[in-house]
């Protein structure tokens, strides 16, 4: 597994992030109802709590009496135990007690917190966007910056009432607009994964598109999943769409010889040299990177031998 990682336990799923979700962000799961958010938020639960993970589930709709009983319908019975242990705490919540969305709500976790460092889960982050003037949304995102200090985050945002989507999303345009029909900027979030019920039938009745994945490279595909009893929530990616995120090494020869060619840079070549690295271990393509290379390393080079 590659480090600073923390798997998110959806099958199918980390290896089209990168490993899954950096340790200490802020993840937002968004869709519509039924599409299998808060499965998603007590599988990532479930899969720390089996590894010795500690887990803090806040619930704005659900009580603990609740969730068990559904985790038990999925067969998560589980869930109860860790519960008892004291591995997993649930806070619930009513939404109509929040006057303002800093709420302490990172307090809240704080105090509640079964163990250092733990995965939270805040389900849904609904209520404590209800405020949308300046100052309030800046207290969201004081939220959120908390939240990365104290564990790693998901968090459940339901999709706008009007039935927009984020199949579309990408331009600019796209981007504000489902900022605006967002209780919570999207941009706010480190990961955002959007859940979808396209009402195909089969195995495309729900997909699952990677939206955000900051500071990692992610599957840019749509990709089916089913929730199946006993398992939670099982991507379908095909052999190919997986290819399409795992590193390339055939093409190692021409980063070496690139490499190489650095070398007559003096000092600035010990730095192109360590961009060039970087590359080919994240180089994901079918195609030959001779073209960007002999580019990066004739710009390079000019610049070099003008500073000369």
């Amino acid at each position: 597994m590659k480090t600073g990682r923390t798997l998110t336990g959806i099958y199918g799923l980390d290896e089209l992030m990168d490993g899954g979700f950096r340790k200490n962000t802020v993840n937002s799961i968004y869709g519509g109802p039924g599409v299998g958010k808060t499965t998603f938020a007590l599988q990532y639960s479930l899969f720390g709590l089996d590894r010795g993970e500690k887990v803090i589930y806040v619930s704005f709709e659900m009580s603990e009496q609740q969730i068990i009983r559904d985790c038990k319908d999925i067969g998560w019975g589980a869930i109860k135990d860790y519960i008892e242990a004291g591995d997993m705490k649930i806070v619930h919540i009513f939404g109509e007690d929040l006057e303002f969305p800093s709420l302490d709500i990172t307090e809240i976790i704080k105090k509640s917190s079964p163990g250092a460092n733990p995965r939270i889960v805040i389900d849904p982050f609904t209520y404590p966007t209800f405020y949308s003037d300046k100052e309030k949304r800046k207290s969201i995102s004081t939220i959120f910056q908390d939240l990365r200090a104290f564990g790693t985050t998901v968090v459940v945002l339901e999709e706008p009432a009007d039935g927009a989507t984020a199949t579309n999303y990408g331009t600019t345009g796209d981007f504000q607009h489902m900022n605006r029909l967002l209780s919570t900027p999207l941009y706010l979030s480190d990961t955002v994964l959007f859940l979808q019920n396209l009402g195909f039938g089969e195995m495309y009745d729900r997909t699952i598109r990677i939206m955000k994945h900051r500071g990692s490279k992610h599957g840019e595909g749509i990709y089916p999943y089913s929730i199946e009893a006993g398992l939670g929530i099982v991507l379908r990616a095909s052999k190919k769409q997986i290819d399409r995120v795992m590193p390339k090494t055939r093409f190692d020869d021409r980063f070496m010889q690139a490499i190489e060619k650095t070398k007559t840079m003096g000092k600035p070549g010990q730095k192109i040299r360590v961009k060039i690295e970087s590359v080919r271990k994240n180089w994901v393509h079918d195609e030959d990177p001779q073209q960007i290379l002999e580019l990066v390393l004739g710009e390079e080079k000019k610049s070099y031998e003008n500073r000369a």
